[in-house]
């Protein structure tokens, strides 16, 4: 009787075994699809040097469509909806700013302006606690012989999800 009882486990663990692994030994893997969705999901690495790239690139479509007229804020509604997400915002700087970036850039354009030298575009990195925060471009422009400053802020969480 003792006997029965072993064979009956041991029947019950072989089937418990092939129940467990599957019968089928047929089912065998792809290897272009695994590879496929492994490069699907690999980590893309962006660097910073990409980012400002995008960001001026961005920036000068931007100056390109408004006029640097009245020294305020931009209404970001007016934008299309495919740039206004990189936005935190828009104005001219007709005067010093109180921001230190700002300041250096206005600064710089001004020297600029009084030894006549070129007045060129530019992209700034402006960061809080260490981390990159957002991106400004500036465009100056001469009007009656007074710099104003088309200054655009783009949020540099949406410039690095527009490179993927």
């Amino acid at each position: 009787m003792k006997r029965f009882y072993q064979n009956i486990l041991l029947y019950s663990i072989i089937f418990s075994v092939f129940s467990a692994c599957g019968l089928k030994t047929s089912d065998k893997i792809n290897a272009n699809d695994v590879n496929r969705q492994i490069k699907e999901r690999k980590i893309k690495r962006i660097k910073e040097p990409e980012i400002a790239k995008r960001a001026y690139v961005l920036g000068q479509e931007l100056a390109k469509t408004i006029k640097v007229e009245d020294c305020s804020s931009y209404d970001l509604k007016l934008l299309p909806d495919s740039t206004s997400n990189f936005i935190n915002k828009i104005w001219v700087e007709c005067q010093q700013p109180t921001d230190v970036i700002e300041q250096q850039v206005w600064d710089a354009y001004k020297y600029n302006m009084e030894h006549q030298l070129d007045l060129d575009d530019n992209i700034q990195r402006k960061k809080e606690g260490g981390r990159v925060v957002s991106y400004l471009y500036s465009y100056p422009k001469v009007v009656n012989d007074s710099l104003k400053l088309l200054q655009i802020e783009l949020n540099h969480k949406a410039l690095v999800l527009s490179l993927y």
